[in-house]
């Protein structure tokens, strides 16, 4: 029924970023903001939240040069077929890497927490298949999804926040002090990981019913997402202090974990708390699936009814790709190493040099 129906609005593009965000590298951050920043992990995390932010701006005054085009169009005309296509199979390979990664940490934390008999790979593959379905029926569909799950998972996510909020311990916070400057890199790649979601911005625009006020829809995505990162940071640094918070492996999810529901008779409080993150990964995984394959049809040059055979083969490439790490501490190590190479390239180096050449071209008189 939404397969041949590409058009999304600006309030389902936030909500696809919003979710796209709030993966599993979510359910890790104040540990390892921590670590890099000290009692200061807070604005840390604002601080490198808010460059992510601002990093939106490149792709989006890069569509709204071209907006008719995707990665595809744009590599090819301003780098030429040869780096072109090389830069876009690097671009594949970074959407199957990040999915791959965040299905298998996925799979492991739900095999960790909730389903300690079921194999992983049967997590994997009923994880895969629902975002699969969701992919194949088209962008519009995978707007209208993110837009109903967003506010039916975020009312429960910020009732439980505002409770952590209510009996943490702030003293631990003092006394304030700014976080290290040998820190910055790994918090950068711990933030690259959080905002990989932005380079579906290299296809999506052309399916905006408002493509020239996207920039603002886009950037206040951003900047909510790291307000709230900063807040996730603040609260855990309150509740377990700074010695502790290092020493979490999971400080999200543990902090989450503190509230009883007791008085609504909920037996299985994990469920609740994992809800959110589980429609999350469905819906960037479906990115991952859907724009690899509209990435090969157009890379191929046929048309849109072959799309399903590229969505075919992206799921079982997916799904083999995530047994490559042996565990998910090796998946999520990993991760964080290609994070800042892989983000830096694709959501600054390349956008930047697109948008010089872009206006090289239009310097020279020739149609971008």
């Amino acid at each position: 029924m939404f397969a041949e129906n590409r058009k999304i609005s600006l309030r389902q593009l936030q909500a696809m970023l919003l979710l796209d965000f709030f993966g599993t590298a979510v359910l890790f951050l104040p540990g390892e903001m921590a670590k890099a920043g000290g009692r200061g992990c807070w604005l840390l995390a604002g601080v490198c939240g808010l460059v992510f932010a601002v990093l939106s701006l490149l792709l989006t005054f890069l569509g709204k040069k071209m907006p008719e085009g995707t990665a595809v169009e744009w590599c090819r005309t301003l780098l030429g077929p040869l780096f072109g296509n090389l830069v876009l199979l690097g671009l594949g390979a970074k959407l199957f890497c990040d999915g791959a990664l965040e299905l298998r940490i996925f799979s492991e934390i739900i095999r960790r927490t909730m389903l300690p008999a079921t194999p992983v790979w049967v997590l994997t593959l009923v994880v895969l298949l629902i975002a699969g379905a969701l992919a194949a029926q088209g962008m519009e569909c995978r707007g209208r999804t993110a837009e109903i799950l967003f506010f039916l998972v975020s009312v429960p996510l910020l009732v439980v926040l505002l409770a952590v909020a209510f009996s943490a311990e702030y003293g631990r916070v003092l006394p304030l002090e700014l976080p290290a400057a040998e820190g910055w890199k790994d918090a950068f790649a711990s933030f690259g990981v959080l905002f990989q979601g932005l380079a579906f911005l290299y296809f999506i625009i052309p399916d905006l019913k408002k493509p020239q006020k996207m920039q603002r829809a886009v950037l206040a995505a951003g900047v909510h997402a790291a307000l709230l990162f900063a807040a996730l940071t603040f609260l855990s640094l309150a509740v377990y202090g700074e010695v502790m918070l290092k020493q979490k492996l999971l400080p999200t999810l543990q902090m989450l974990e503190r509230v009883s529901f007791t008085g609504i008779f909920l037996t299985r409080q994990d469920v609740l708390l994992l809800w959110f993150w589980i429609a999350s990964v469905s819906v960037f995984l479906s990115g991952t699936l859907f724009f690899s394959s509209l990435m090969g049809v157009r890379m191929a040059g046929q048309t849109e009814a072959k799309r399903k055979n590229w969505l075919y083969a992206a799921l079982v490439v997916l799904f083999l790709l995530s047994f490559l790490p042996e565990d998910m501490a090796q998946a999520h190590e990993f991760r964080l190493r290609a994070s800042l190479w892989l983000n830096g390239f694709y959501l600054l180096v390349l956008p930047a040099l697109l948008l010089f050449l872009a206006a090289v071209r239009k310097k020279g008189g020739k149609a971008v």
